[in-house]
Parts: C-alpha cells; sequence; structure tokens
C-alpha cells in the first residue's frame, strides 16, 4: 500500500520524508516544517534524539541519559536548534573547567578578560599539574596551530594527530596530559587515529578563535526531554512524527526515489527524501541500482566507527559529605575521561556519577564488571583527598555504544558525501557527512541544515543554510595572518 504524503489535493506544499529522528533529522524537520513543507519523520526508536538520547533505568526508576553528551560555545548550530526549540534555558553553561591528575590535583582552565588567542593563557600557565616544560611546549603548539590560519588544515587530513604532535616536538608526557584528553573526548577518536586536521580544529575553533568557544554546555535534564518539542512543531506545521517504524528500504525507478518502504509492507511516497541514518543504517536501505546511480553511496562500507562507554555509578557518601562536590572533572593521563556530577540520588541514597570513555576501542569488548572495576578504581584515585579511597560503590550501570560515532580517521575527509548527490531527490544528512566538522552533536545539526537548504533551493525556495561559525577575535584574526572563517573541507 502507497501512502501519498500530499494525498490532499489541496495541499500544494511540496512533501518530504526524513528518516531518521536523531539530532540531524530533527534540524532539517524544523528547518523544512518551519519553510511550510508537509514532513514525515520516520524513526525506528520510540523517542527522538537518535545517539543523544535517555533510556529508563529499571533499577533505580530514573530516566538515564545513554552518555553525557556536551556542546560548546563555538557549537552555533546546535545552539540555535535549541532556541528554535525553545529549550535553550534548559542548558547549564560552565566558564570553568576543572582538570584531575588522578594524585588529587585539581586545576582549573578559565578564560580571563585578555583577548583571543591570550584568554586562557594565564589560566593554563598556573596548572600545578604541569612542569614549566610542560607548559612552553603547549605554548609551543598552540602557536603553531595559530600560525596555520583558519584555512590551513587542509594538507592535514591524511595524516594522524599523533604524528603532528610529533613533528611539532610536543612530549609524551604533554600528550597524556593535555593533548589527548581534550582531542579523545572531542573526537571520539585517539591521538594516533584522528586526522590532523580535525584535532587542530578542536583547538584552533574551540580554545584560540573566540573567548567564548571553549564555555561549555550540559543539559539540565535527561536528553530526550530536549526532543519533544520538535515533535510537536512537526506536526503544528501539518506533518507527522511516526515513531516505533522501521524503515525496509527506499524504492527507486532508476532516476529518482519514488517512496521509502516501511518494515510492515506500506510505502510514502514523497517529493524528496532525506536520510540522517547512520552511514551502515543507510546501506541497508540502498539497493544496487541505487549504489550504480549514484557515486554518494559506493562508499558507506568504507567508513569505520568508534565507540563510547557510559557508565553511571552511585556512590555512598562519605562521613555525611557527597563524594563530589564540582559539577565535572576532566581527568588527564586516565583511561577514564571524564566524571560528571548528577546530584545525589534519595532513590538509591547515593551520590549519582557519571563517567564517559570516549573512543574505548581496548574497553569496549570487555565484561561489564571489569570495566566498573576500572573506572571505579580511577574515581577513587581522582577523589582521593574526598574520602574516594574508602567510598562505597551502591550501584553502577555500563552502556556501551559500540558504533558511538564515524571514526575521523586519516584519509577519511575525501569519503564524506554532500548532500545533493546523483539521486536528485535524494539528500544526505548525518555527523559522518561532510560538514567540515567532526563526530560531534554539531556537525548532525549542521548537516540536517543543509539538506534542508539545499532541498528547499532545489525546489525554488528560498532557504538558510548553516548558521556560520562564531567570528574570530581582532587579537586572533591579526596573530593568524589571515581572513578568520574561511574555512578548508
Amino acid at each position: 500500500m502507497k501512502i501519498g504524503i500530499n494525498s490532499d489535493k489541496q495541499t500544494q506544499s511540496p512533501s518530504v520524508v526524513i528518516v531518521g529522528g536523531g539530532l540531524a533529522g530533527i534540524a532539517a524537520a524544523m528547518r523544512l516544517a518551519g519553510r511550510g513543507m508537509t514532513v514525515t519523520l520516520v524513526e525506528t526508536r520510540k523517542r527522538l534524539g537518535g545517539r543523544a538520547t535517555s533510556f529508563d533505568d529499571p533499577v533505580t526508576g530514573q530516566v538515564l541519559d545513554n552518555c553525557q553528551h556536551v556542546l560548546m560555545g563555538c557549537c552555533t548550530n546546535l545552539i540555535d536548534l535549541y532556541r528554535r526549540l525553545g529549550v535553550a534555558q534548559q542548558i547549564r553553561w560552565y566558564r570553568r573547567l576543572y582538570f584531575a591528575d588522578g594524585q588529587g590535583v585539581i586545576d582549573q582552565l578559565e578564560a580571563d578578560d585578555l583577548p583571543a588567542p591570550l584568554h586562557m593563557t594565564r589560566s593554563l600557565l598556573a596548572f600545578k599539574s604541569l612542569a614549566w616544560s610542560e607548559k612552553a611546549a603547549i605554548t609551543r603548539g598552540m602557536l603553531a596551530i595559530l600560525r596555520l590560519g583558519p584555512d590551513g588544515r587542509g594538507d592535514l587530513f591524511d595524516t594522524t594527530f599523533s604524528h603532528w604532535l610529533a613533528q611539532h616536538g610536543q612530549p609524551s608526557s604533554v600528550v597524556r596530559k593535555f593533548w589527548s584528553v581534550i582531542v579523545t573526548s572531542a573526537l571520539n577518536e585517539l591521538p594516533e587515529r584522528a586526522s590532523a586536521a580535525h584535532a587542530i580544529q578542536v583547538f584552533r575553533d574551540g580554545f584560540l578563535a573566540s573567548e567564548h568557544a571553549y564555555v561549555m554546555g550540559l543539559s539540565a535534564v535527561p536528553l530526550v526531554r530536549l526532543y519533544d518539542a520538535a515533535r510537536d512543531a512537526v506536526t503544528r506545521a501539518g506533518g507527522k512524527v511516526m515513531l516505533s517504524t522501521s524503515a525496509d528500504r527506499f524504492v527507486f525507478d532508476g532516476q529518482r526515489i519514488t517512496a521509502l518502504r516501511l518494515a510492515n509492507g506500506s510505502e510514502l511516497a514523497a517529493d524528496a527524501f532525506v536520510s540522517t541514518v547512520p552511514f551502515d543504517r543507510l546501506d541497508k536501505l540502498c539497493s544496487s541500482s541505487m549504489r550504480d546511480a549514484d557515486p554518494r553511496l559506493t562508499v558507506l562500507k568504507r567508513l569505520t566507527v568508534s565507540p563510547i562507554i557510559g557508565i553511571h555509578m552511585w556512590f555512598e557518601n562519605v562521613a555525611g559529605r557527597p563524594l563530589m562536590t564540582l559539577p565535572h572533572l576532566i581527568l588527564t593521563d586516565s583511561p577514564l575521561h571524564w566524571i560528571f556530577n548528577k546530584g545525589h540520588d534519595e532513590a538509591v541514597g547515593g551520590q549519582h556519577l557519571h563517567g564517559v570513555i570516549s573512543a574505548a576501542h581496548d574497553l569496549v569488548d570487555a565484561p561489564a564488571d571489569q570495566i566498573i572495576g576500572v573506572v571505579t578504581a580511577e574515581v577513587r584515585k581522582a577523589l582521593a583527598r574526598r574520602g574516594g579511597a574508602s567510598a562505597r560503590l551502591l550501584h553502577a550501570r555500563v552502556i556501551k555504544e559500540k558504533r558511538a560515532t564515524f571514526s575521523v580517521m586519516p584519509g577519511i575527509e575525501k569519503l564524506r558525501p554532500q548532500a545533493r548527490g546523483s539521486i536528485g531527490n535524494l539528500y544526505l544528512a548525518g555527523d559522518w557527512c561532510r560538514t567540515g566538522w567532526p563526530a560531534t552533536m554539531e556537525g548532525a545539526v549542521r548537516s540536517g541544515y543543509e539538506a534542508a537548504s539545499t532541498a528547499m533551493r532545489d525546489m525554488n525556495l528560498s532557504s538558510q543554510g548553516p548558521i556560520p561559525d562564531l567570528p574570530g577575535g581582532l587579537v586572533y584574526r591579526f596573530c593568524a595572518g589571515r581572513r578568520a572563517g574561511k574555512r578548508t573541507v
């Protein structure tokens, strides 16, 4: 049975089927519905949000995030989407970042009143966990990034960040204590596996170009609650959100997509189709004739993934005090990269902490008990001065995302597809598409905006592309020696 999205003859607006209800799909749906197009959003899960969502924990009775997702001030498109959804007030912003060296030493990174790129110099120089020689090495590395300018990373997509660091004289201790934890967290990939171009982008756009870029945002509510407004917005605009609905394959007539066939055998016909699902899922939706017709679809099996592990932990208070009082900790030289303070949990009777291991290649296949042992040991070590050594673990839950993100390995950039291809009415989106960004929520939203904008232009409708980057500061532009804002992708 074929269902025509515009079965009402009085409906003149173009119809679009969006496959996938993650951030890319939500972003595309908001843009398209906002322009009066008839949107049908198809999502396999019971909730919107894709990988950046939540689940019900039967033990605690709480709604828990599958993994803590972080945004930064430089995430202009993600911030724009939250504003469109009316949930921007649910984001808590932190200008002070806390680092722990595993020996109980806590350092703080915070911008002062100096202009970018000097705004965090004094804070970094005050790090107690770094020797002066290590601070000097970091300074040299930052200057090398600065000298590349905003468009100077084009030759670095095919080399690893670890190779670049070695070329610029960065000692192994500095890599462990500084470069590695930031890059691994931001890219979900290790320095020895990550493209230098994307790693450099993290430091350039996140720490050097603007004094507002590094500020960290965390959702004050479970992630799933950020997306309810998307369903309402699409519905109010005359569209439909189909949850718990599995797509089977695209129906292709040799030139265009005519429908999306669902697992129940029904078909959704539309003028245009936007795929926002991960590349491996898209591959299953495509026929061999589609791959023959569109080169974008021939590279899907060549892309690789990188895993993330999230660990929810509940610790008994120590001497009547919570184990952790800071909002978060970034752990250096540790298999555990972040600890987030989720507050006291009355139901369990202890403090809820959430740990994150990015690029968890070595641990993702390990049993949960082994992962919990590794993580709790790191938590106790980092919080030893708060009584962490004697803190009793009450409950723990390990969440493995084996296919969390695509891997930003050298050579990946030439494989990443554009929104538009040879099949004229099939538009691709997702953080793995060519956005100029690595595997981030920001990249996903940018891809959704770009796919929506491209589809609207093809239908002769006015459109707005992704939101521009934060402008580089005057001093940054002078030091970089080039026009800030230009991007080499």
